[in-house]
């Protein structure tokens, strides 16, 4: 009897925990669903406000499967030029013509006809892609062929100017012969040399034309030393109804306000060129009337250096150093100092919401760092690879690297603990700033007193 009721005793409470269990699995399963929705609507909003995904010459990594997701088994095969050599695209009278009959509906006045006066490939795509006539600047295939041509012909005019300058021996000493050239290792080791890229240099984004663009920061680094500022501006091109004015005179009259963010984006996409000089006027200008006005938002500027980059999401973005007047250096001023000067001109809070509307939307729409990671912030683990969110503290202070030479084994171990303390503070950080509360709402006070942390802590 006591075995018997032992035994519905225990199956009394195998029930009860196999009920807990699938409460707990399905309360779980339910707040995944919803984070899971939550992160998708947040993914989609941060890339509305990235920018528009923009046609790219860029290869898929798998470009025979790319060319049979985009291609039935029905392939026709033409070969008008079986039997005939090859020729170069300069030589092929009309072949720009036959290419685009869409532009050249006559089928003249291609780049490489006969002209009373010469003209070179990059000043005929000049006029054409900036013409009043968008035909050209709306079709990106041409864009990509001019880019082609024009590129290609920078190539051959300097491969023939370095072979009428260049050295007969390589910069070993090495008399070069016939039979070097025609040896794949000879051949390889004059390739890694810098004169065998050099005629790759006005090539924008070879690497030789970086390698140019590097060096000359360096010079600028030895002669004004290290930059003082690091910034980076995105274009947030759907939203200057100035740039989709300029663009939308061919799509109706319907103001840009009322346009919704797909048809934005069909506007931009349309003339990518218009969008692109759009990007680089307004850069310059706000560089004249902001960066280097007589406010000085980030100091005296003396000199700058940029970087624009086109990535596959689209919208350009700038890279840029600042070297400012009187900026106090490491190592040279002390923390105080250096502390007070990026107090002076650098901030990290929100604009007060109803003093300032206008301004607390355009910095918390364009300015934060969304609370849900998109699948490439954690690639390969469960921490963002950025480490966002960052943990706020209450003043600026500097980080010193700790020298690891010449400690004795008590401090290496005292080392060693700090900073698994600090890793075990910094999770207890995380684990707050991932819940879903409001940041406006909540301040390093709120954050400190949840993550059961102190100011000395921080």
């Amino acid at each position: 009897m006591e075995e018997a009721a032992l035994s519905e005793e225990e199956t009394m409470e195998e029930a009860a925990l196999s009920k807990e269990e699938t409460v707990e699995e399905a309360t779980l399963s339910e707040e995944e669903t919803m984070e899971e929705a939550a992160l998708s609507e947040e993914e989609e909003l941060d890339s509305r406000l990235r920018g528009l995904p923009h046609d790219t010459c860029l290869q898929p990594v798998d470009i025979g499967q790319d060319f049979l997701d985009h291609h039935d088994e029905r392939v026709m095969c033409v070969a008008p030029g079986e039997g005939s050599k090859p020729i170069s695209v300069f030589q092929e009278v009309g072949g720009e013509a036959m290419s685009f009959p869409v532009q050249f509906p006559t089928g003249k006045f291609s780049f490489n006809v006969d002209r009373d006066v010469r003209i070179t490939p990059s000043k005929y795509f000049k006029a054409r892609l900036m013409g009043a006539d968008t035909r050209f600047a709306s079709d990106t295939n041409y864009i990509f062929f001019a880019q082609y041509v024009t590129e290609l012909r920078f190539i051959q005019s300097n491969i023939s100017i370095s072979m009428r300058k260049g050295s007969p021996t390589t910069s070993g000493g090495r008399k070069i012969s016939a039979g070097m050239l025609s040896s794949k290792e000879d051949l390889q080791a004059i390739l890694k040399s810098d004169e065998g890229y050099r005629f790759l240099q006005p090539v924008r984004g070879t690497p030789q034309f970086w390698d140019k663009a590097l060096n000359e920061l360096y010079a600028m680094i030895r002669q004004l030393g290290i930059p003082t500022w690091f910034a980076t501006f995105s274009a947030a091109d759907l939203r200057w109804p100035e740039v989709l004015e300029a663009i939308r005179q061919d799509h109706g009259t319907v103001p840009v306000s009322d346009l919704s963010w797909e048809e934005r984006c069909d506007i931009l996409k349309s003339n990518p060129v218009t969008a692109a000089r759009m990007f680089d006027r307004r850069v310059k200008l706000f560089f004249k009337h902001l960066i280097k006005s007589p406010s000085q938002p980030i100091g005296e500027v003396i000199d700058t250096f940029t970087r624009t980059e086109f990535q596959q999401r689209g919208s350009p973005h700038i890279h840029c150093l600042f070297w400012v007047k009187d900026a106090p250096k490491l190592g040279v001023n002390s923390e105080e100092e250096i502390c007070s000067f990026v107090d002076r001109y650098v901030c990290c809070q929100l604009p007060n919401s109803e003093t300032d509307k206008e301004l607390f939307d355009i910095v918390s729409q364009v300015q934060m760092h969304r609370k849900g990671h998109t699948s490439s912030c954690k690639k390969g683990g469960k921490i963002c690879r950025f480490g966002f969110p960052k943990p706020p503290v209450n003043q600026t202070f500097l980080c010193s690297p700790v020298s690891l030479q010449d400690l004795t084994d008590e401090e290496s171990a005292s080392i060693a603990g700090r900073k698994k303390q600090a890793e075990s503070d910094l999770k207890k950080f995380w684990d707050v700033l991932d819940k879903k509360t409001e940041p406006e709402k909540c301040s390093t006070e709120d954050v400190l007193k949840k993550a059961n942390l102190t100011t000395a802590q921080q």
